[in-house]
C-alpha cells in the first residue's frame, strides 16, 4: 500500500526521530506498527470508515469494530477472512465486485448483487477462505505469481507485509513451488527460505 513507509526508505528516514524510536520499541513488543506517508489525514481521506473519532481502549471496545480484509493491490485485491466476505458494511466501503470463495463448507454471501470465482477481472476482488490464512492465500500467491510474474519467494514476502497471517501449509507450498517452475521453467525458491 502506497501509505506505508518502510523502515529504512527514504520517506522513513525522514521522520522524526521519535517516531522512528516509537517504531522499534512497538516492534520489539511484537507489535506490528507502520509509518503512514501523509500521516493520519492522508489515511482518513482514503480510509474514513477505518478511522473513529473516539479513543479505543477497552478489550470490550475494540473487539466491537469492524476488522477488514487485507489490501494486498492497493484498489484491487484484498485477503480476509469468511465473516468479511459476509459482512455487507465491508463489501461496499471497499467497493468489492467479486469474490473468490475458496471454502467448501460456506455459501456465497451475496449471488445476487457481486460476482464470484470469475478470475479475468477488472474490478476489485476479495479472496477468503474460512480465516483467511491458508487457502486464500494460495490463491492470491498464484495470482501474484502468474499476473505479476514474481517468483513465490518475491510474491510471499509482499503478501506478509500486507497480510502477517498468510499461512499457506507445507503441501500448498509444494504445489506453488511446483507451478513456480511451470511458469518459469526451473524453481527459483527453495522452500526452505519461506518462513511462516
Amino acid at each position: 500500500m502506497w501509505l506505508c513507509a518502510l523502515v529504512g526508505s527514504q520517506e522513513a528516514r525522514a521522520d522524526s526521530p521519535t517516531l522512528q524510536h516509537c517504531f522499534f520499541q512497538l516492534s520489539a513488543l511484537g507489535m506490528d506498527p507502520v509509518i503512514l506517508q501523509g500521516g493520519y489525514s492522508a489515511f482518513h481521506s482514503l480510509y474514513p470508515f477505518l478511522c473513529t473519532p473516539r479513543m479505543v481502549l477497552l478489550e470490550s471496545e475494540r473487539r466491537s469494530l469492524t476488522i477488514y480484509p487485507s489490501e494486498i493491490l492497493e484498489g484491487a485485491l484484498y485477503q480476509g477472512s469468511a465473516s468479511q466476505a459476509h459482512d455487507y458494511r465491508i463489501i461496499k466501503n471497499l467497493h468489492i465486485t467479486h469474490v473468490v470463495n475458496a471454502t467448501a463448507e460456506i455459501s456465497d454471501a451475496f449471488p445476487s448483487v457481486l460476482r464470484y470465482l470469475r478470475l479475468r477481472l477488472s474490478g476489485r476482488v476479495l479472496v477468503h477462505c474460512s480465516l483467511g490464512r491458508s487457502r486464500s492465500s494460495v490463491l492470491t500467491l498464484g495470482f501474484l505469481m502468474e499476473h505479476r510474474r514474481w517468483s513465490l519467494l518475491h510474491a510471499f514476502r509482499w503478501l506478509k507485509e500486507r497480510r502477517a497471517c498468510a499461512a499457506p501449509n507445507a503441501g500448498f507450498l509444494r504445489q506453488l513451488s511446483d507451478y513456480e517452475e511451470l511458469l518459469f521453467g526451473q524453481r527459483l525458491t527453495p522452500l526452505d527460505d519461506i518462513r511462516l
